[in-house]
């Protein structure tokens, strides 16, 4: 987050936003805990990435193809809590996941990740 003070200076924190989650599976009913991380540079450049491989050949920032592109984001930021260890969500778990489940979680994480619509559409035209 960003905090401007009347100085003018740019003031900001270098820890990683974190979201809570819990997610009750339906077979057994246990609660798992999960946390939802910020993305950082490194992570966020890879995402939009494979985002702008997704546009369309026009020069458009339109996406040819959707497959994949919320479980992608969720993979760099979603960890399953196991004891004192994090452990990241495999894409093809979050795949399984309800759909309104993968939308509120996917834009969960591009909010704490600060990206939006405008973002995505720049990978495609770098």
């Amino acid at each position: 987050m960003t905090d401007k003070k009347d100085d003018g200076v740019l003031r900001f924190s270098l820890a990683l936003a974190e979201v809570d989650v819990e997610l009750k599976h339906p077979e057994t009913g246990e609660v798992h805990k999960y946390i939802l991380r910020e993305m950082d540079g490194t992570a966020r450049d890879t995402y939009l990435s494979f985002v702008g491989t997704r546009m369309a050949a026009s020069g458009d920032s339109t996406l040819k193809n959707f497959d994949g592109i919320q479980a992608n984001l969720l993979h760099a930021c979603i960890f399953r809590i196991d004891g004192d260890k994090q452990i990241r969500v495999p894409i093809g778990t979050i795949q399984k996941f309800p759909s309104k489940v993968l939308g509120a979680l996917f834009d969960k994480a591009k909010e704490i990740s600060g990206m939006d619509d405008d973002a995505e559409a720049e990978a495609g035209n770098d």
